[in-house]
């Protein structure tokens, strides 16, 4: 009998870096004329950095939350899709954000590609004046592969021997359907953005219970506390506000941390704050930390100099 043929880890790890590649390189080393002589148009290169801006501040957002896995309701968590709706609503309610300039994706369409699509998007649109928020909700953990065995992806960066990974919607079924955080990492670091919140509600309830659960297996040694502080520390970046919903071993059960976030960004945190008519990420996050430290510890990596500011008060 014939075998069945199996996909290494390595073909798939390749093709995801193919399809990078052959979104990125073609503007990088530019294009044939009529000619055949290589044209190189800088403008159009993804990584050629444009810090100048045109003056004026402008304000994007990816709203991304998966919220539902495909064969796995099991693991499904309706609240990140709501707040993920909730969200929009504050954002769009604020004088400083435009429809137009808010990319909410969430449930089925929440896949990895398509993440990697709406970071492409940003990348297009922003210059050195803008400011930049992506709020990421799903489930998250370790890199695990074949038989429990923890993978760290070159650069091999991590000193727990893993990655963190935040499942997109085929996460469960397909190991390969996870974003981990080098690759985000190298999307973000692709922006103009002056200032970057990234937002990282990836919770440990439902399938996960205590201990981290991917794919089925359980990884007793790894914590929460671990996970966020590698997830935090792997996409500090000068100008980064990066908040996470979790610090210690600990179950989030919802979306608790998004809840009051937003609930901070659509006023509270500036009436708890300094009361500037301007609700910053590090003033949503305190307002947070006010209203839940009993039940979880979020934690904040702030490198942004002064206060990110979110939404501004009416």
């Amino acid at each position: 009998m014939m075998k069945k043929p199996q996909i290494k880890d390595g073909v798939i790890l390749t093709v995801i870096f193919l399809l990078i590649t052959a979104t990125v390189v073609p503007s990088i080393v530019g294009v044939e004329d009529k000619n055949n002589n290589l044209t190189y148009d800088k403008s159009n290169s993804i990584l050629e950095k444009d810090l100048s801006g045109d003056g004026e501040t402008e304000y994007w957002a990816i709203i991304f939350a998966v919220g539902i896995y495909y064969k796995h309701p099991e693991q499904n968590i309706p609240s990140m899709i709501e707040c993920a709706e909730n969200l929009y609503g504050v954002l769009v309610d604020s004088p400083n954000w435009k429809e137009d300039h808010i990319h909410k994706v969430t449930g089925s369409d929440a896949t990895g590609l398509r993440l990697i699509r709406e970071l492409l998007w940003l990348r297009r649109n922003d210059d050195g004046d803008d400011m930049s928020l992506i709020y990421l909700a799903s489930h998250g953990g370790p890199w695990v592969g074949k038989g429990g065995k923890l993978v760290d992806l070159p650069p091999k960066d991590e000193d727990d021997g893993a990655d963190e990974v935040l499942a997109m919607y085929h996460g469960f079924d397909r190991w390969y359907a996870r974003i981990w955080d080098d690759l985000l990492n190298f999307f973000l670091g692709l922006l103009d953005s002056k200032g970057v919140c990234l937002i990282v509600d990836s919770c440990y309830a439902g399938g996960f219970n205590d201990e981290p659960l991917l794919a089925g297996i359980i990884v007793e040694d790894y914590t929460a506390e671990l996970f966020a502080k590698g997830f935090a520390e792997d996409l500090a970046a000068p100008g980064r506000v990066v908040l996470m919903s979790c610090r210690e071993d600990e179950v989030e059960y919802g979306s608790v941390f998004s809840e009051f976030l937003i609930n901070g960004f659509s006023g509270q945190a500036d009436i708890f704050g300094n009361m500037d008519g301007i609700n910053s990420a590090e003033e949503a996050f305190e307002y947070v930390l006010s209203e839940i430290w009993d039940e979880q510890h979020p934690t904040i990596l702030d490198l942004y100099q002064g206060e990110f500011p979110v939404t501004y008060s009416q």
